[in-house]
């Protein structure tokens, strides 16, 4: 019985140290994908920068801090997150969206190109 423990208990342990490796992997965002991001200001408070991407284009795992995302375009996209669930995300012209310290990696799914204005907050 403490044999199948311990074995439980490694299994575990292992699962954890694979999900922290792949979070470490993740990129900083706008190296995920250079040629498709124009970073704007950054400083020791924020940066921001403009992304956007063609109907099918994926974006590398990568990571944010908190963010706002502004989408300059009606655009839909699927997020799959460092614990490899996915949804579908629909973002209309003049939206602005909140969201806290996240790893994911994103296809433009939809029919017309993603335009986003992001704002990374960093203290």
């Amino acid at each position: 019985m403490r044999t199948l423990a311990r074995l439980s208990v490694l299994v575990l342990l292992a699962g954890a140290a694979l999900s922290a490796v792949q979070v470490v992997l993740a990129q900083d965002a706008v190296k995920a994908l250079p040629a498709n991001s124009k970073v704007l200001v950054d400083n020791d408070d924020v940066r921001v920068y403009e992304f956007w991407a063609k109907p099918g284009e994926k974006v590398a795992m990568h990571s944010h801090p908190r963010t706002v995302v502004y989408s300059l375009t009606d655009a839909t996209a699927t997020l799959t997150g460092a614990d490899g669930k996915s949804q579908v995300s629909t973002f209309k012209a003049g939206q602005a969206i909140y969201h806290g310290p996240v790893t994911h990696k994103a296809e433009n799914t939809g029919k017309t190109d993603i335009h986003f204005v992001v704002v990374e907050i960093k203290r």
